[in-house]
């Protein structure tokens, strides 16, 4: 079967049907089964990572709680919910959806899980309105639960987080694609990560709503390549070769992010002083290959799915963010980069806690 080729804006509206209907032979990744739900449970905050199931539906995918009451994750998803038609209320920056049969479910250990109802769907308008080439960068939905969520503490969502550029980004996920007879919480780390700036729209701040691009499928070595590549060497080159100098540092579980993992978050580790801390930054949005091209591969492809390290060198896990890159002058430099909340999610999550977006 062959590859089908996508330009890359056209790739932001069919992500969310690939990364439904594609399934994989087995989790692509350095670390077996066992180390990925170990990662994801050592983690000082998985107890926040929620798997989010529309039973009406019949789909899933993964998410955050950051208020005792809201969880977050990727719009795209919520999406199907207009599509169902609803009930909603469009409120001008905003629409507000009702749904049937929409749950969240958090986990304090493996076999302790707890299932909250969800009440309201709320979308940023400018993820539904824009071309589908910019509603990635909108990415988000805020979903509210029918009762608060009792001892598990939200993830905290910072103002400004400063990163340097080799900082491993780690994914706490409920995708399944793979083992999809089973519900298990698994982390894995992204390796080297760029910033991606989508077309130029009518928000001109938007246009620095930063996409995070990692590579995530690379060949394990135990020594980097004797030549580093020149900036003339194809992208997947580069990008191999940083990944692995990154992953040769500590040799953390690494992944991919399956489907169903639409949503997840995606923290960060800062070493300031000697003291490590661990930041959110973004959701995990969808995957598609390096290069110009975004080359999905069919949910048939039989040399896929006989070997999946076909994939190695091909594919990047797509990150938004409720972050905008910081442009003042002289604000970011070539070893670290500097990251704005986007105050409008803040009001968006605070106003459907506490009932002033109803």
């Amino acid at each position: 079967m062959q590859a089908v080729n996508y330009k890359l804006n056209n790739f932001f509206k069919v992500s969310w049907f690939f990364l439904v209907s594609m399934p994989l032979a087995a989790m692509v990744a350095s670390g077996t089964l066992k180390e990925h739900v170990l990662l994801a449970y050592n983690s000082s905050h998985h107890e926040a990572a929620a798997l989010i199931t529309d039973r009406n539906l019949g789909f899933t995918q993964s998410g955050v709680l950051v208020r005792n009451n809201i969880v977050i994750t990727a719009a795209h998803g919520m999406q199907l919910l207009l599509n169902a038609k609803y009930p909603m209320k469009d409120l001008g920056a905003y629409v507000l959806i009702t749904p049937k049969q929409l749950t969240v479910t958090l986990s304090t250990s493996p076999n302790h899980e707890i299932t909250h109802n969800v009440e309201y769907v709320l979308l940023d308008s400018r993820y539904i309105r824009f071309e589908s080439g910019d509603q990635h960068k909108f990415d988000i939905a805020i979903l509210k639960l029918s009762e608060p969520v009792q001892d598990i503490t939200p993830i905290n969502i910072e103002e400004e987080l400063v990163l340097d550029p080799d900082v491993p980004m780690l994914v706490i996920t409920w995708g399944n694609a793979d083992i999809p007879s089973q519900k298990l919480k698994r982390g894995f780390y992204l390796y080297e990560w760029s910033l991606f700036f989508p077309n130029v729209d009518e928000d001109a701040l938007a246009n620095f709503r930063t996409v995070m691009l990692s590579s995530i499928f690379f060949d394990p070595a135990n020594e980097l390549p004797k030549e580093k590549p020149g900036i003339n060497e194809s992208e997947s080159k580069q990008r191999r070769y940083f990944a692995l100098k990154s992953w040769m540092n500590d040799k953390r579980p690494y992944g991919l992010a399956l489907p169903g993992t639409s949503g997840a978050p995606v923290f960060v580790e800062t070493k300031i002083l000697g003291i490590k801390r661990i930041h959110f930054f973004g959701l995990v949005m969808g995957y598609a290959t390096l290069g110009e091209e975004m080359v999905l591969i069919s949910k048939n492809n039989e040399d896929f799915a006989k070997d999946p390290s076909n994939a190695y060198n091909k594919y990047q896990t797509i990150i938004t963010t409720p972050f905008r890159l910081n442009m003042q002058p002289r604000a970011n430099t070539s070893e670290q980069k500097h990251f704005a909340i986007d105050k409008r999610y803040l009001k968006m999550i605070d106003g459907l806690s506490s009932g002033a977006i109803s």
